[in-house]
């Protein structure tokens, strides 16, 4: 509670600062402001991303402080940050003539560097950084950083680690450390990291929150459901592990619970745009359509632009047998990302729907476009030909998606149906036979698809030698 008091003495006091640097502005007067006082004010228009303003203040605090070196290092800071990095390595020439042994100088030229791409020289920065530096975590940090932009994530991972023992609390390396092991493929190595973490520091909901994550990754569920109730045990208001405990309950088909742990983050913050959606989506794999409605629709107030919300009000009214109405939210979907193949498949089914034919192939064309190695769109595609009497055609479509996806039983099977119909028994046959090579699980597809089947004795036989062998 007390550092919380300091953090809002201190936020005060730096609104005072800038309130009072503004009213001077107004007045057209000069007041004094010490050097402190003049970063706050800096720092404060770096946050709000207004370089003008900040390159202002430099000038201004310059001239009242023309001995400070921190000036320097800011207007490198931001030059750096406005795609100046020569104008700022000028800068920062300037500043270690006056102050050599200044952490921040080395921290700055070597983030320039690594904008630059020339890694060697930052990492040799940073490193002249360090014995220079009080917060030396922050150093370890922009040095694994630098080595992520530069590919190695082995050498990332080493410097995070040297960055959390010299400060456990670093709660940015706890989190990065994670992405570079998923970077190399090393779930399991950085399961063993997390544990061996939290052996050292059990009270550090983050670290619980990421190793849930990491299982989650991995599809442990079970373990990154206890890992996430560890963090919530630790801090009870921490969203992001209702959140994604709500993600692990989805994907274990536990939609209700799910629910409940998406709710529960609005009790600690603002509800925002993906939770609604994911909402939806549990509410849509209950088949209670018009609540995934809903919430699909409160998604794309916050977020216009979310797609898959957008997707998810067609969807819902297409299985309503609403397809005219559902066009009109895919389309939507499809004017903010039309590279998405789902969203396609979905126009040309609610087109099919209203035996809009032409609209419909339109859609599917798009699919094979985006997706050939989809299986289903060679299904559906072939299946709208055939209902629009162009059998031919729906053969040749399947023979093509054959090309593609060679080792699939159920186009061979679905294949081997239009030739019955086409009347090439003989071809048909032949063509369930490949497909029981393939798969004879799948067999059933054939009489799913075309009843009559069930009574052709060549083909019972056909099926009956294969689950035999």
């Amino acid at each position: 509670m007390e550092e919380e008091f300091d953090h809002r003495e201190e936020e005060q006091l730096i609104r005072k600062s800038v309130l009072r640097y503004e009213e001077m502005l107004r007045k057209k007067d000069e007041y004094f402001f010490d050097v402190d006082a003049f970063i706050s004010i800096i720092d404060n228009y770096i946050e709000k991303n207004d370089p003008v303003n900040a390159i202002q203040v430099i000038e201004f605090a310059s001239s009242q402080h023309p001995s400070s070196v921190d000036f320097l290092l800011k207007k490198a800071q931001i030059l750096a940050m406005t795609n100046e990095p020569k104008r700022a390595l000028i800068i920062l020439e300037k500043a270690e003539m006056l102050a050599p042994n200044e952490a921040d100088l080395y921290m700055i030229r070597g983030n320039v560097f690594s904008q630059l791409g020339k890694y060697d020289k930052a990492i040799e920065q940073f490193n002249r950084a360090v014995p220079l530096a009080e917060e030396k975590d922050l150093i370890f940090l922009n040095i694994a950083y630098t080595y992520e932009g530069w590919g190695d994530y082995n050498k990332a991972i080493d410097f995070l680690k040297k960055c959390l023992d010299e400060n456990p609390k670093n709660e940015v390396a706890l989190y990065e450390i994670a992405f570079c092991y998923e970077c190399i493929g090393q779930l399991e190595e950085s399961v063993a990291f997390y544990e061996s973490f939290i052996d050292k520091e059990p009270y550090n909901h983050h670290a619980w929150y990421n190793l849930g994550n990491v299982f989650n990754r991995s599809s442990k569920y079970a373990e990154a459901l206890e890992s996430y109730d560890y963090s919530l045990l630790i801090k009870p208001d921490f969203s992001s592990a209702y959140f994604n405990k709500g993600n692990t309950l989805a994907c274990l088909n536990r939609f209700e619970e799910a629910i409940a742990n998406y709710k529960q983050t609005f009790e600690y913050e603002t509800p925002d745009a993906l939770t609604y959606y994911n909402i939806g989506e549990c509410h849509e794999q209950l088949e209670q359509l018009q609540k995934a409605r809903e919430f699909f629709k409160k998604a794309t107030k916050l977020d216009p632009q979310l797609a898959e919300a957008l997707l998810g009000i067609g969807v819902t009214l297409s299985s309503e047998d609403r397809s005219f109405e559902a066009i009109h939210y895919i389309k939507k979907a499809i004017d903010v990302n039309d590279k998405v193949p789902e969203f396609w498949f979905a126009l040309g089914d609610a087109e099919f729907s209203l035996e809009n034919y032409v609209e419909a192939e339109k859609a599917y064309l798009r699919v094979i476009e985006l997706d050939p190695n989809n299986a289903d769109i060679w299904l559906e595609y072939s299946h709208l030909l055939r209902e629009d009497d162009r059998l031919n055609e729906a053969i040749e479509t399947v023979e093509r998606g054959l090309d593609y996806l060679p080792e699939n039983a159920e186009l061979y099977f679905r294949l081997a149906c239009y030739h019955f119909d086409a009347g090439s028994k003989q071809q048909a046959y032949n063509t369930i036979e490949v497909g029981l090579n393939k798969n004879k699980k799948l067999s059933n597809t054939l009489f799913e698809y075309l009843p009559a089947l069930e009574t052709d004795t060549n083909v019972l036989s056909l099926i009956d030698l294969y689950k035999n062998k």
